[in-house]
């Protein structure tokens, strides 16, 4: 699982050309791993997370939905203005996002649906994350990011050994719910960018 991770990031740029194209089999494609995810995610992790830690979980996930949020709005306010700090900012937040992915693939020891859930959302990381950086930076660039996204996956899980031990149950929750909410996100961000994609096109026709 850990592999498919990171080789996830690296279909992000293929799927960008391809989706980029149009076309209803990409978009049939695109959707139909969004519908995956819902399900996967509304239907089997969050209730399990509920049932495990109980509405303490539900914070959690809120504030993993939340940061992303946050992060982007960095990363486009650097993207236009060149602000170095805020730039760095924003890609710690994503690598220290990386890394607790990382960690949680442990934990799971795909066991459950977390894994596939986690492999899938990275395809979608490895996409926005091409999608940002490469026409403002150069493709050079984005490699590298998706480079540090890779490396910082695999220190998250060499260091997450001690997750394994029962007295850490409760940590490997926190990070299984706080990533959860990061998906959330971007799922839901994805349908708004369909919503605007279709209007777009109805407006063309």
């Amino acid at each position: 699982m850990l592999y498919l991770s990171v080789a996830a990031l690296f279909v992000g740029p293929l799927l960008y050309r391809w989706l980029r194209r149009g076309g209803i089999l990409a978009r049939t494609v695109d959707r139909f791993l969004i519908a995956i995810l819902v399900v996967l995610v509304v239907f089997l992790l969050v209730p399990e997370l509920v049932r495990d830690m109980g509405f303490p979980a539900l914070a959690l996930i809120a504030a993993g939905y939340l940061v992303p949020g946050l992060l982007e709005r960095l990363v486009q306010k650097s993207a236009h203005t060149f602000h170095t700090i805020s730039l760095l900012l924003a890609l710690a937040g994503l690598l220290l996002h990386a890394l607790l992915e990382g960690a949680a693939l442990v934990s799971s020891g795909g066991e459950s649906g977390f894994s596939a859930v986690v492999i899938l959302h990275r395809l979608g990381v490895g996409l926005v994350l091409w999608f940002m950086v490469q026409p403002v930076f150069g493709a050079r660039v984005a490699w590298g990011v998706l480079a540090l996204m890779a490396c910082a996956t695999l220190v998250g899980y060499g260091l997450s050994e001690p997750l394994r031990a029962e007295d850490h149950q409760h940590d490997v929750h926190v990070l299984q719910a706080l990533v959860i909410g990061t998906i959330i996100h971007s799922l839901i961000h994805r349908g708004h960018a369909h919503k605007s994609t279709d209007g777009h096109d109805r407006m063309e026709h």
